[in-house]
């Protein structure tokens, strides 16, 4: 079943809807047909440029046209695409360009300072291709390689489901990021299982924030083109704007992470808006408090919830909870896919009973082949067949999951477990809070003293004493935090999940030197 590999898809949709908007991005618009024309030339163009089978080209963009051009270009060339995340420094994109034999690389001309420092350092990268209306000595046109290139179909020179497709790597939230090697197979049966489940259809216009280097968005997006809908893309996020395109495009599905939710329904003039054509409000990224999702309902009644979790290593998606159920299991991600099989496990890998807290483990058609170059980690992370997502949870008796913590972020202080996730909950309740991150310090009493970065609100005055005591009052004392730090933001992915471990880092310094 979906022995098909993801070029193919494309170019069967532009015979079936020719001129059907298949992405829309700032004034530019493509049709299906143009789609697949344009990456049928880019992909000639590579072709010729001596890309082969197997061979790896990186991508540094935004969000837009030209991004999706090029990943469909490179696919059918029977090319692996390795989308960069473009918030990394010169440094830190050098490394992974160098960490996954790039081959050819494509990048928009916004990036030039960012590529510059590494231009022609890097022998294993044969070519540039710049994307930018300006011409650049040394670097080779994107628009000029498409004028040359052919308008039809290049022989499609990955026809097996599971050759690799892409290498993206992991957010690097607690070390060095990983190279996680996905093939056609995996998002084949992501768009399945959203497709089965109403996740996406046909008649979609989805509006993008996320970031198409990121799991989380290519994935939604790539399921979105599979089934023929229409994808308006943004190269940044702007509240206002988004508001103006949903009213404007008639957006009727918005995919996001909490924090752009969060900044939605807090937002004071948001009746000057008319969002009724928003029927589908789906958040991933980071875990979306209660509360939230109630404000949300109270906005747009007539709007489905979804809420997703998932791991780079299960190409976005392993459970979703569905509107159906967003009241009564509220606190849950949700159910597996029909295509994935979960369990919650100890220490040793043992099956815990129902309502027992341990590690989240999943199987399914969705699961990464592996770590590129990193057989250790392979093997660590699959062991026993089983992909262990490095997640507490656990499992009630209707089968709904509950993220518990990281396994990196429990907090072992006096000889207690205290999960960092549940403080952070019972803070976020105190009225002038933002944003919370719980980490462990270290201390010369406790081993580990629980504390809270708090962010707070705009002209908010909150005290040390009165977040430790409002804690004291909801949850036991020892979980409480024994310190309690302000700052303005905190450190974050491109997809708004809080680096704890550079919040360690920091304040593990300070912590070293008062002691």
């Amino acid at each position: 079943m979906l022995q098909t590999a993801l070029g193919a898809i494309l170019s069967r949709l532009s015979r079936r809807y020719p001129e059907k908007t298949a992405i829309i991005f700032k004034e530019k618009r493509l049709t299906y047909r143009d789609l697949n024309i344009r990456s049928n030339k880019l992909s000639h163009a590579l072709i010729e440029l001596g890309i082969k089978s197997g061979e790896k080209v990186g991508l540094i963009f935004n969000n837009c046209n030209e991004f999706v051009e090029s990943i469909f270009a490179i696919l059918k060339a029977g090319a692996i695409a390795v989308p960069i995340n473009v918030r990394l420094n010169p440094q830190e994109i050098s490394f992974l360009l160098d960490h996954s034999d790039v081959s050819l690389l494509i990048f928009q001309g916004s990036f030039m300072e960012k590529i510059a420092p590494f231009w022609g350092k890097n022998r294993k990268i044969r070519h540039y291709i710049i994307c930018d209306e300006e011409y650049y000595p040394g670097f080779l046109h994107y628009e000029t390689l498409l004028q040359k290139g052919a308008l039809s179909d290049p022989e499609i020179r990955c026809a097996k489901e599971d050759d690799d497709a892409f290498i993206l790597y992991t957010a690097g939230t607690t070390g060095r990021p990983k190279g996680v090697i996905l093939t056609h197979r995996n998002f084949l049966w992501l768009a399945f299982n959203y497709c089965l489940w109403g996740m996406t259809e046909h008649e979609d216009i989805s509006l993008y924030v996320f970031p198409l280097y990121h799991v989380g968005g290519l994935g939604t997006f790539l399921s979105h083109i599979f089934i023929g809908a229409t994808a308006v893309l943004k190269d940044r996020y702007d509240l206002i704007d988004c508001l103006e395109t949903i009213q404007r495009e008639g957006i009727n599905r918005w995919s996001a992470i909490p924090t752009i939710y969060s900044e939605v329904v807090n937002f004071p003039e948001l009746d000057r808006y008319n969002l009724s054509s928003l029927s589908k409000i789906s958040s991933g990224g980071a875990p979306m408090s209660s509360d939230l999702k109630h404000r949300i309902m109270d906005l747009f009644p007539y709007a489905n919830i979804m809420e997703g979790y998932g791991q780079t290593e299960s190409s976005g998606a392993i459970t979703m909870l569905l509107p159906e159920d967003t009241i009564r299991k509220s606190a849950s991600v949700g159910i597996p896919f029909p295509t994935n099989v979960i369990k919650i496990v100890d220490e040793d890998d043992n099956e815990l009973p129902i309502g027992y807290t341990g590690e989240l483990l999943y199987q399914g058609y969705t699961v990464m082949k592996g770590y590129y170059k990193n057989r250790e980690a392979t093997e660590y992370a699959l062991k026993g067949g089983w992909m262990h997502s490095g997640d507490l949870a656990t499992i009630d008796e209707d089968g709904f999951v509950y993220i518990v913590d990281r396994k990196d972020d429990v907090i072992i202080t006096g000889g207690e477990n205290v999960y960092s996730k549940e403080v952070e909950d019972t803070i976020k309740h105190l009225d002038g809070v933002k944003e919370v991150a719980v980490i462990g310090l270290p201390d010369p009493k406790w081993g580990k003293a629980v504390t809270a970065i708090v962010v707070p609100e705009s002209e908010v005055y909150l005290t040390e004493e009165q977040i430790i005591n409002f804690c004291k009052g909801k949850i036991a004392g020892y979980k409480a935090p024994k310190r309690v730090i302000f700052t303005n933001e905190l450190p974050k992915n491109s997809v708004g999940k809080v680096i704890k471990s550079e919040l360690r880092e920091i304040y593990s310094k300070e912590a070293s030197l008062k002691t």
